[in-house]
């Protein structure tokens, strides 16, 4: 399974679970990378609580970005004042 997503979503997304660092790296990411944080998310879509995709994006994009897994900075999302129109 594959996940599409823009990069402007991921940095949001990632904003979501307080990985700020990382979201403002996505914006120069190339289209490989954006590939590989797409079909890791893909993968990790089946194991995340619930099945959010939100959190495979985030942890796809951690462990493509940083080399290594790990849970994001905030294990539940924070919308207000950050996700669009919340």
């Amino acid at each position: 399974m594959f996940i599409s997503v823009k990069p402007d979503l991921l940095a949001v997304e990632l904003r979501t679970y307080g990985e700020d660092d990382l979201a403002l790296r996505v914006a120069s990411l190339g289209e490989e990378d954006m590939k590989r944080i797409g079909e890791r998310a893909g993968e990790l879509v089946l194991t995340v609580p619930n099945g959010l995709l939100a959190a495979a994006l985030v942890r796809a994009a951690i462990e493509v970005l940083e080399g290594v897994a790990r849970e994001p900075r905030w294990k539940r999302r924070r919308l207000k004042g950050i996700y669009p129109g919340v």
